[in-house]
């Protein structure tokens, strides 16, 4: 639901102009909440289950999937440029989800799917095909998008569910204008270069910012972790269970997927 369409508020003229639209998150499914209760004894195990490094950030080569699609990194980058002349109509993030309105309450934060949960967007998929086809070629896919930021956004403190999956950040578009544009993992901060992955644990506390002026685009992906043959069951069995819940149906109902 969006609110504050009809809102003005007052500028430092004294001019009333029309507010930002806002997004109100809804209230989270039982499933939803009970899982995030039960995450962190959940994550404990899942973290002595992976075959690789267990740190915040975590090197790209150890991620199957990633050095093949580097080489065409600016083919993706130049299907994502052709976007931002009509980016005001790519749907903002917290639209799309709204179990993420906490974190992505306005337009500043967009994002372009082509992939959550097995759900595909095949109109953006034909809108940006040769990206499509380069995202099938990544095994274990959970969900794949350009995260558009616009240079005044932000993205407040949080964490996510599952070390099952890993989310990877492919740098197309980073701001060179002076200003703030970087993310903090788990204490440490990191900054996007144009063309290098970016591979982090998202159950570490994670917060973003980009205060440049400038967008800030990458092509987000999130991966299964490489894991033991029990973890890759679990895996597989949290996938399914997410997928049928409301999280998930309310991306796939926005998208037409």
């Amino acid at each position: 639901m969006a609110v504050g369409n009809d809102q003005r508020v007052a500028t430092s003229t004294g001019e009333a102009v029309e507010a930002p639209p806002t997004f109100v998150r809804p209230k989270q499914s039982a499933i939803i909440r009970y899982g995030k209760r039960l995450r962190d004894p959940v994550n404990r195990w899942f973290q002595r289950q992976s075959l690789i490094d267990t740190s915040a950030i975590v090197p790209p080569a150890q991620v199957p999937g990633l050095a093949q699609m580097h080489p065409h990194w600016r083919t993706i980058r130049s299907e994502a440029e052709a976007l931002l002349s009509s980016r005001e109509k790519i749907p903002p993030f917290g639209k799309i989800s709204p179990d993420h309105r906490r974190i992505a309450s306005g337009p500043q934060w967009k994002s372009f799917f082509f992939e959550g949960y097995g759900f595909r967007s095949e109109t953006n998929r034909q809108t940006c095909p040769q990206t499509a086809a380069l995202i099938d070629q990544v095994a274990g896919l959970v969900v794949a998008f350009y995260s558009i930021m616009a240079g005044d956004a932000h993205v407040p403190r949080h964490r996510g569910l599952t070390k099952a999956w890993l989310n990877c950040h492919l740098p197309l578009i980073v701001p060179r204008a002076a200003g703030r544009c970087e993310m903090q993992v788990g204490g440490e901060t990191v900054r996007w270069k144009e063309g290098e992955w970016l591979v982090f644990d998202e159950t570490h506390p994670h917060e973003v910012w980009n205060d440049t002026g400038e967008p800030r685009v990458v092509l987000m992906l999130q991966v299964r972790r490489p894991l033991k043959p029990a973890g890759n069951l679990a895996a597989s069995a949290l996938y399914h269970g997410i997928k049928r819940t409301s999280f998930v149906q309310d991306v796939r109902q926005a998208l037409g997927a």
